[in-house]
């Protein structure tokens, strides 16, 4: 037999030699080792899921954030400044919110269908139906190129209701997902809205909506505490209370990050 040095192969009779400098794991040694690494794997991966899903999340709502006031820019070059649109049309409790929004909006998002499915579907953050906010027959649905869905709600307060004048608006539910779960204000349901008389709002879509249990102030004015405050139409906290219209605001507060005291 040929003298072979470790690590080499050699052949003899065609029979194949193989020298290893070490020696190899025994199947105990492999089961545990397997072992540990499930271990870790099962402790980290829901973590690094997670992770991943909210670094997901605020990205699709930057991108809508941006194409929603990239339209109100190019409808006001056709249409004149935001506070001299016919916002009267915009009165809630009718389908004229619906016709402001493809008046004003919609012509100017390329790539929109007009859905007929008006299943209500959408959660508010403490889990249960949202029959404020959820798909009614009169809350036409949108559908963007990217597959996020746009729903419209409207209100008009006239001129000579200076206390309430701030609320006019036209908002949008923002599902980023379509009808993939969970369908839920604060998780994949989003709220922005336009305010015309708000000095501040900057003929942009805001996110958020107004404090309309209390106060009335709009949840972008709203501090970070009380966006996370218990009991405030705006909550977006651990606790799941209340609608979860605020949870857009907090996260662009957040400098458009989702921060572990997020009700993720």
């Amino acid at each position: 037999m040929p003298t072979c040095q470790k690590q080499t192969i050699c052949y003899n009779s065609d029979i194949i030699h193989y020298y290893y400098k070490n020696k190899a794991f025994t199947l105990a040694e492999v089961l545990i080792t397997l072992g540990i690494i499930g271990i870790v794997a099962a402790l980290t991966l829901p973590s690094v899921i997670t992770k991943y899903q909210k670094k997901q999340t605020v990205a699709q709502l930057k991108v809508v954030y941006s194409i929603l006031n990239q339209a109100v820019a190019r409808s006001i070059v056709d249409n004149g400044e935001l506070e001299y649109w016919d916002w009267v049309n915009v009165e809630a409790g009718s389908p004229r919110f619906t016709v402001f929004a493809e008046k004003y909006i919609l012509p100017y998002i390329n790539g929109v269908q007009k859905n007929s499915d008006y299943t209500m579907l959408w959660k508010r953050l403490d889990g249960i139906y949202d029959d404020y906010g959820s798909y009614k027959n009169t809350r036409v649905q949108y559908k963007l190129a990217n597959g996020t869905l746009l729903s419209f709600y409207g209100i008009y307060y006239p001129a000579e209701d200076l206390g309430n004048r701030h609320k006019t608006c036209l908002s949008v539910f923002v599902d980023l997902n379509g009808y993939k779960k969970p369908n839920r204000a604060g998780r994949d349901v989003f709220l922005f809205t336009l305010f015309p008389y708000a000095s501040d709002a900057g003929n942009n879509f805001m996110a958020g909506y107004y404090e309309h249990c209390s106060s009335g102030i709009l949840h972008y004015r709203l501090t970070r505490e009380q966006l996370l405050q218990d009991g405030y139409c705006a909550t977006c906290n651990k606790n799941y209370s209340g609608m979860g219209y605020g949870c857009a605001a907090l996260i662009q507060k957040d400098g458009w990050e989702i921060k572990d005291d997020y009700p993720w």
